[in-house]
């Protein structure tokens, strides 16, 4: 495909929910409440609009996720061998769909850009690399990323042959270029790749996302 064509058409969300929580205390740390609703459903609501299709990876009970009605992949043969095996598994869906492209996102990192893919695609089309990261502030994101689904054949041979389960150690071999975000997301304050694994960021989030909505609604009274 003519890169210069991409849309999100060819492009399949795929949402990173493999991890084992341990720092939280272990479960779902995607399905933990925040404010009104869980961290994946934010993150369902801010990637819904940018792609036509989504799915979610992980290797929990496929019940546990059914209110969001999206499809649940595992790892298979590649379970607890971390977000590659998860992208893998992506790669392999979305070519069955038709897809070009996948766009990864995580489950518990719930204030990410809105307009991310239209970043990442803008990224690529400047740089051609095969591999787009994002990075913000903070550094880079490499589960926040646009890989192509013909990258599946170097990626499975890297889970065979290879200990490092390290996604930038994966994309080393490959061409990367970087959709960068500078500043805070508007609706926490925080950086847009903030991402959840202790119960104090847990709380910082929450934190965060009280603060915005009270002032939200302030404002809107006034």
């Amino acid at each position: 495909m003519d890169e210069t064509t991409l849309t999100g058409k060819h492009v399949l969300g795929l949402i990173l929910a493999g991890g084992t929580s341990q720092r939280l205390g272990g479960g779902d740390k995607s399905l933990r409440p925040l404010g009104e609703h869980s961290i994946l459903h934010l993150v369902s609501s801010r990637l819904k609009p940018q792609l036509k299709h989504i799915v979610l990876s992980a290797n929990s009970d496929p019940l546990f996720f059914e209110n969001f009605g999206y499809p649940v992949i595992n790892d298979g043969t590649w379970h607890h061998s971390g977000p590659l095996a998860g992208i893998l598994a992506g790669c392999r869906h979305a070519k069955q769909l038709g897809c070009s492209h996948i766009m990864s996102v995580a489950a518990d990192t719930p204030f990410f850009p809105p307009d991310l893919l239209q970043r990442l695609f803008q990224a690529k089309q400047q740089t051609n690399a095969e591999i787009i990261f994002a990075r913000s502030d903070t550094g880079t994101h490499p589960t926040f990323a646009l890989w192509p689904t013909t990258i599946a054949a170097s990626l499975e041979n890297w889970l065979t042959t290879s200990k490092r389960r390290s996604i930038r150690a994966f994309a080393d071999n490959h061409s990367i270029s970087y959709a960068v975000f500078d500043g805070v997301d508007s609706t926490s304050g925080l950086d847009p790749f903030f991402n959840i694994n202790t119960r104090n960021e847990l709380m910082l989030a929450r934190s965060a996302w009280q603060i915005h909505n009270t002032d939200s609604y302030k404002q809107r009274d006034s």
